[in-house]
């Protein structure tokens, strides 16, 4: 597996709805003053390209906004990459309860909204990642992710995901927070029945998350 670097460049994609917000905040932790966030959220302009290498990390959404923001686009030359994932499905399902609590969804129900997503061709949230999920081979992808990804960590091993990244970065597994979680009060049990269409229309996406499982397996067993 890769080996971190510390005189190069960190690059650390955020996928909505995987934890993120916790994550940032481990970041903070281990670099300090050497993490630089990319965010589209300025109207004004795209998110400022760091030039810092040695110890830096940079962190943040890298899909395509109104601006070609994509970590490549970016920083070309990067090497190293880490990224947090969840499981599909649960990722949808913590998309729809954030964005019920912003309150903007109106009536649509959670099997409405479930539905919904069953008739996309993909999964949008994983559109930041530095390669093409959907039109490479996955062979190319898991090549990708041996060769380029430092860490790839589970929402739902976050503590155990965190503490194996400190120690490839050398550092002491910080406190873990969580932060920006919402209620899923009412939440039916019957959303079981999805969980197989979901495997099927979005295979690529949960082939992603079983090769991430393994992979954090395997290292956790070595560590």
């Amino acid at each position: 597996m890769l080996q971190y670097d510390a005189d190069k460049l960190l690059v650390s994609i955020h996928i909505p709805k995987c934890g993120g917000t916790s994550f940032t905040t481990c970041l903070k932790s281990f670099f300090s003053d050497r993490l630089f966030l990319h965010y589209p959220d300025d109207p004004e302009g795209p998110p400022r390209k760091t030039t810092a290498r040695h110890q830096a990390c940079v962190h943040g959404h890298f899909y395509h906004h109104q601006w070609a923001i994509g970590a490549l686009d970016y920083y070309p030359d990067a090497t190293q990459f880490i990224t947090m994932l969840r499981d599909p499905m649960e990722m949808v399902l913590s998309g729809y309860y954030f964005r019920r609590r912003l309150g903007d969804l109106g009536h649509v129900g959670i099997h409405q909204y479930l539905e919904q997503t069953l008739q996309n061709p993909k999964i949008f949230n994983y559109l930041g990642l530095p390669f093409d999920l959907w039109g490479s081979s996955e062979e190319h992808i898991q090549q990708w992710l041996e060769r380029r990804f430092l860490w790839i960590g589970l929402t739902e091993r976050f503590a155990e995901s965190l503490q194996l990244l400190a120690l490839k970065l050398g550092q002491p597994t910080p406190n873990i927070p969580f932060e920006n979680t919402s209620p899923r009060e009412g939440e039916l049990a019957d959303l079981a029945q999805y969980r197989q269409q979901f495997r099927l229309r979005f295979h690529r996406e949960f082939a992603l998350y079983d090769y991430a499982s393994r992979r954090l397996e395997w290292e956790l067993e070595q560590s």
